[in-house]
Formats: C-alpha cells, structure tokens, sequence
C-alpha cells in the first residue's frame, strides 16, 4: 500500500507538494509557493528520507528551503541544471518577499545548506529509497526539468510534474514510453484547450518584430527568466535586429550554458546570447527605450521585475507592441492585461495604445496531447493536479472510461 498526500497545487497552479508514504518511508516530490501569493502548501512534517524537484520554477521548488529551517538534514535530488537555476530563483524570491514586506519563508541559510547537500540526477537514473525505486526521465518542460516513476509495493506510480511531448528549439520534448504504469499523477494546466502550432506562433512574432522595429517602434516580450527567454533568443537573434535583454533571464541563461548536455544546441543559444545586448545598468535601460529595438525581460506574469519601466515609457506609443507568450495565473498583473486590456501597476491603470497579442507558445502539454497519452499508458488510477480545470477535465476523462480524480489540498489517498 502506497499512501499518497497532496499537500498542494491541487485544483490550482501553484505550491506543488505531494508526500508519499511506502514501507515505512516519507519521500516528498516538489514544495513550491504560489509565486503571485507565496502561499505554500500544508506541511510536509518531518521525518522525510527523501525530497525530490522536477524543475527549478518556484511554483515547485519555491518552499524547499523550509525544510531545512524545519530541521531537515537529508538531500533535495535534482539534476544539476535545476540546482543552479534554483539557486537563483530561491535568492530572488527572497528578495521580492522583503520588497513586499512579507514574512520571509526561509533565510539565505537554509538555501545554503540545500545546496551544500543536494545531490544530483540525470535522465535515466535510478534511486533506491528503502525498497522504493524511482527512476528519473526527461519532461520536456524546460532544461533539466524532470518526470518520476515510483516503483514500490508492487505499483508503478508516474508523477510527470510539467511535462511537454514536442521538441522546441530549445530543449528536446519528453519521452512518451513508459511501460506498465498502475497510477498517473498528471499536471492538467491546460487540460482545457489545445496550443496552436507553435511554428507558426514563432513565425507570427518574428513577423511583429520585423513590422515594429521598421516602423521604429519596440517589441516589448515579457518572458519566464528560465526557458521562455533562452527559447526566444534562439528564434529572433538571426533577424538581425538590435535585441536587448533585461532581468534575470540573463543569469538564467548563462547558467544554462553551463549546462550544455541539457539543451539541444548549445552552441546556437551562445551564438544568440553574445548577440544580445545585456541591460546591466539604469542608462542601459534608458538607451533600450530610445532605439527601435526588441527588449526581452521579466517578469513573465508582468508582475514587478523591469517590464514595469518599460510599460510605464511604452504604453501610449502606437508603433510599439507588446507580446505575451505564457501562462498567467489568476491575479497577475498580465492576467489582468489579458482579461481585460488594461495594464494596472505601479500607479498606473491604463489600457495600452500599443499593438497587443498573446501568443501561446507554452512548455506544457495540452488536451489532446494528455488524453493521448493516458489512452496509450491505460493506467488503474489517474490522479489530475496542477490545473484550474481538473474537475472537469475528471469528468471528460470517466465519461471515457478512466478511473480519474481531481484531488483537493489535504487529502490522502491509498493505493
């Protein structure tokens, strides 16, 4: 018997934590926060024998830390890329907690003492916990991102964490083969529709950038620091327009050229880095918004980082855009821009003058592409986290035969 507790990011995005608990060990699979709240998930109580990350984004990994303010002494298990990304992650999340006069979750510390003891994985791997294995696979959702596959008491329990089954420029999609899986712990973020196709999403924003740059204006990208600005990078440098890159996505993606063996052209990314001109300081800034140019930069939800500035100098200007490429969780500032075409921030409360789109060039799967993958796997128990539909998606998924269940914060369930 395998008991598994959902400790969040159930029927949300958000605070990921799931406990499991077989033969008489406790191993925890992600403790992130909710990044727009920094709500967190119920406690994981000690003792833990293990805690494994799929991925550095901090709706996964953004409470771990904690642990070891807890007084946890054993190691967090992820690959090495997603160490090192972390690392920066967890600081800056430090950092935007004492901006907005939070409480602060953890202490440099305690990042410090993860990092001291963690221990890498790599894609394949295999890891004995007691008499539980589990096995590590590629997800396809960023560098370093990864799937689980728990095997203990006679089952064999997939966690895919985010997961992405196509290739990007960037990083190679996930492996889709998994033999003789009993029960699915799937990510639904988007069980509800189906992306468009992503080539000609790329096409589509290399044709804005062109038209705005020629008409001197400025292709403003909101992008994730990790893996959405390295992406746009690789798909935009050969244009052969000025490119200015602001905020955290520029340690993000010297960090993962550090790590070449987990993107599919290393050598293509250094190409379209060196190229990109690196906002450093204030007067860097001040010279990208007087040039027609493309600015890449964070935040990705639009929430704070210095995408602000630039709305605040290009918001009214009609020969500029604006192109949003990612998820938006309910209450960020880009939701809101999404929902209802106006920008409210800083003071500010406007709808934008500027040209405006959203371009769904997501790393999760989608619809087709889950339901495709549970009917070729044909598991016992599919259990749906990390979506704000998966009460419905539970419904579709037993109107077509599946034992599906979207669980709630809190529950336990033995299987």
């Amino acid at each position: 018997m395998v008991e598994i507790t959902f400790l969040g990011g159930t029927r949300e995005v958000g605070r990921m934590g799931i406990l499991l608990e077989t033969s008489g060990k406790r191993i925890l699979w992600e403790y992130g926060v909710n990044v727009q709240t920094m709500d967190v998930p119920k406690k994981a109580e000690l003792p833990l024998d293990a805690v494994f990350v799929t991925h550095a984004h901090l709706d996964h990994s953004g409470y771990l830390p904690a642990l070891y303010k807890e007084g946890y002494e054993g190691s967090v298990c992820a690959t090495s890329v997603t160490f090192d990304l972390m690392s920066l992650l967890l600081r800056d999340a430090l950092k935007v907690q004492s901006k907005r006069g939070l409480k602060l979750l953890f202490m440099p510390h305690d990042i410090e003492k993860m990092e001291r003891l963690k221990r890498i994985v790599r894609f394949g791997e295999e890891i004995e916990i007691g008499d539980a294995l589990i096995t590590v696979h590629n997800a396809g959702h960023i560098p370093g991102a990864v799937s689980f596959v728990l095997e203990a008491e006679g089952k064999r329990i997939l966690y895919t964490g985010d997961i992405k089954f196509l290739d990007t420029r960037l990083v190679s999609g996930a492996e889709p083969h998994f033999k003789d899986i009993d029960i699915v712990i799937t990510e639904c973020t988007y069980s509800y529709k189906n992306h468009p196709d992503r080539e000609k999403l790329i096409d589509r924003i290399r044709e804005i950038a062109q038209e705005t740059v020629y008409n001197n204006g400025i292709l403003l990208l909101p992008c994730f620091a990790v893996g959405r600005t390295q992406e746009l990078l690789i798909n935009l440098y050969d244009l052969g327009l000025p490119i200015y890159l602001d905020g955290m996505g520029i340690d993000a993606t010297e960090i993962i050229l550090n790590h070449p063996e987990y993107i599919k052209n290393p050598s293509e990314l250094r190409k379209a880095f060196s190229k990109a001109r690196k906002v450093v300081r204030p007067r860097d800034r001040n010279e990208a918004v007087h040039n027609a140019c493309i600015i890449i930069t964070t935040a990705g939800m639009m929430n704070g980082g210095p995408v602000s500035f630039y709305m605040k100098k290009l918001h009214n200007k009609e020969n500029c855009s604006l192109v949003t490429t990612g998820y938006m969780v309910e209450g960020t500032v880009g939701r809101t821009l999404m929902d209802t075409g106006r920008y409210i921030a800083d003071g500010l409360d406007v709808r934008p003058k500027m040209h405006m789109e959203f371009l769904d060039l997501s790393a999760h799967t989608d619809h087709d592409h889950i339901v495709r993958f549970l009917e070729k796997l044909s598991p016992e128990k599919i259990f749906l986290v990390h979506g704000e539909h998966n009460p419905e998606f539970e419904k579709e998924l037993k109107s077509m035969g599946f034992d599906a269940y979207s669980p709630e914060i809190g529950e336990k369930m033995r299987v």
